[in-house]
């Protein structure tokens, strides 16, 4: 499968995520595309005989059959008895393992167990606020959660942190043992020699707060690194600037018909605009906490993040540059002004909304309203793409 038909895949699989949790996901989606299997619903899903990987997300999931590839899982109470022959990964509230996983196995959530019949033959990451091991480990061990109980054999080492510690009748470790706790834990010879025991204090909260008062202090003793002068600052805002400005110059040589109509657009209608601009940047936004809780959207979190300071950045400049041209024709100007007036007039409205944020409260707000004028526009410029690109009716009127 090429890298950008995975990518749409990924994609298909968090609008799923979302569906699952709201109301429309009590309707059960499964989805197969090539080797790939995707589920999201509320309900529990059909036993599974997958050949390749799985993505499944929903409220509830319980997982039965066989997974020949890896397994995606996310949700909010998760009870997985599939066998998974490669990697599993599992994000929930709460998440039960009960069959055996072949490749490495990896947890988070709030309260997580392996049961005894889930035996990972690989390495093992668990997450959580309260951690139960039950399944034997194939490889190394690492926990990290607020009371972690291992009653289970690990073939390679062990690495465990948390505030509580125990070691059920069935717990064996192979390896070495580091564990973090706030006091030593009394550890039975059979669980594993003392020779292999390493242990790290791990302060109480009160202490944490005390080394950080301490550290504050510490620094406040010290010379304060010397601001950057006048000059450096002013380059950089004029190199700022520059940037700015050559970016809405570009756009308006390489696309002046298209940068026409959305100024026209948001002309005519700046309210609109600026409720079109909180939408659109709400939409961005909320693609981040969307991308962690799929799990398999984490990949997309930089991508996100990126997208947001590009439309933002393109927002300021379009929006400076309708605000610019409709104060230049207001004042009895020509309305098609030059390619040259047109950069000369972005420039100058760039450069007062700049000054305009050292204004305390109004400045920001000025420039913020700007920025939702600007997003607001480019959204109107994408919903027409969008809208001319769907079918039409036989009969309909275009």
């Amino acid at each position: 499968m090429s890298v950008s038909l995975r990518a749409r895949v990924i994609f298909a699989s968090v609008f799923w995520a979302v569906v699952a949790v709201s109301p429309l996901g009590a309707q059960t989606v499964l989805q197969s595309n090539g080797t790939d299997t995707f589920f999201a619903g509320s309900s529990g899903l059909p036993e599974l005989q997958a050949s390749g990987d799985v993505f499944a997300s929903g409220v509830a999931v319980v997982t039965k059959g066989r997974v020949a590839g890896d397994a995606h899982v996310a949700g909010f109470d998760l009870d997985l008895e599939a066998d998974v022959a490669g990697d599993l990964y599992v994000a929930g509230a709460t998440a039960t393992l009960r069959a055996p996983v072949g490749g490495d196995l990896s947890m988070m959530g709030f309260s997580l167990r392996t049961a005894e019949t889930a035996i990972t033959t690989g390495n093992a990451r668990m997450l959580g606020s309260t951690l139960t091991i039950e399944g034997a480990i194939g490889g190394a061990l690492t926990a990290t959660g607020g009371e972690i109980a291992l009653n289970a054999a690990v073939s390679g080492d062990a690495l465990l942190q948390g505030g509580t510690i125990t070691f059920g009748p069935k717990a064996r470790i192979a390896g070495t043992l580091t564990y973090s706790a706030p006091e030593p834990v009394t550890i039975p010879a059979e669980v594993i020699p003392a020779a292999r025991l390493v242990y790290h204090k791990t302060p109480p909260m009160m202490d944490r707060f005390e080394h950080m008062r301490d550290w504050g202090d510490d620094w406040a003793g010290r010379d304060m690194p010397a601001l950057p002068s006048t000059l450096a600052l002013i380059s950089t805002f004029l190199v700022t600037l520059g940037f700015l400005v050559l970016l809405g110059g570009a756009l308006l040589a390489l696309a002046p018909e298209r940068c026409e109509a959305l100024r026209l657009a948001g002309t005519r209608r700046p309210a609109l605009m600026v409720l079109l601009g909180v939408l659109g940047l709400a939409t961005l936004l909320g693609l981040v906490p969307v991308a962690v809780m799929t799990v398999i959207g984490l990949p997309f979190v930089p991508i996100v993040l990126l997208a947001i300071l590009v439309v933002w950045t393109l927002g300021y400049v379009f929006g400076a540059y309708v605000v610019a041209l409709r104060l230049y024709q207001a004042f009895g100007r020509r309305d098609d002004p030059g390619l040259g007036l047109r950069i000369a007039l972005l420039g100058g409205a760039v450069l007062v909304f700049s000054l305009l944020n050292f204004v305390p409260v109004l400045g920001w707000m000025l420039n913020f309203l700007l920025v939702l004028f600007g997003i607001g526009a480019l959204s109107t410029g994408v919903l027409r793409a969008l809208v001319a690109r769907l079918p039409q009716e036989p009969g309909a009127v275009g």
